[in-house]
């Protein structure tokens, strides 16, 4: 099912962080959401899984959000944290190319990405909205990261990314929404907007 995100809008306290924000994600896409920094990509994801409150509204399937830096049960190995996440959801465990006895509050910043990852994608929601996905990985695991996620929405997942680097997004995605000052700028596909994601970035932000 699709991700349906109409006219959303958010504040924190008297300032206004989303604006009238609307877009849709389809099942085997990936959509990245990109931007600057306080572009508003982190708020809009935690408002869309009704973390915090807005105003406008969120329609379509049952989604999970992994929020950035996840470091769940420091003290617990990965393969506990791994095997824990699985029976929890009558799944197999993932595996998360790391070391399966180091314990998770002692991984690096790149090891806890991918841990993250793992766990993110082992729950079984058709909508997935991860925040930066990619950030702390070197490039040979970020492409490999971008090769499992491919292969999970070609098999009919919905998945969302904020991204702040556009190389990664423009290899990864298949649509992209853009945001600035937490307003939506742009949303389309490369061809859709001009061929050059970086030219349409600097132009509107």
């Amino acid at each position: 099912m699709s991700l349906a995100v109409t006219d959303l809008s958010a504040r924190r306290g008297a300032r206004e962080v989303l604006a009238g924000v609307s877009f849709t994600a389809h099942p085997g896409q990936i959509l990245g959401v990109i931007g600057p920094n306080g572009a508003g990509k982190t708020t809009l994801f935690e408002c869309i899984a009704g973390l915090l409150p807005h105003t406008g509204s969120v329609r379509g399937a049952p989604l999970f959000y992994l929020p950035d830096a996840v470091r769940p049960w420091p003290q617990q190995s990965v393969r506990w944290t791994l095997a824990l996440q699985a029976r929890m959801f009558g799944v197999a465990p993932r595996d998360a190319g790391i070391d399966p006895a180091a314990r998770v509050g002692t991984l690096s910043k790149g090891e806890a990405k991918r841990l993250g990852l793992a766990l993110g994608l082992t729950v079984p929601r058709p909508v997935l909205l991860l925040d930066e996905p990619f950030d702390g990985l070197d490039l040979r695991q970020a492409r490999q990261a971008m090769d499992v996620l491919r292969r999970d929405a070609a098999d009919g997942r919905t998945l969302v990314l904020s991204i702040h680097q556009l190389t990664d997004a423009a290899r990864v995605c298949d649509r992209f929404l853009l945001l600035n000052a937490g307003r939506s700028v742009a949303e389309g596909t490369l061809a859709e907007l001009g061929g050059n994601l970086e030219e349409v970035f600097l132009a509107r932000t």
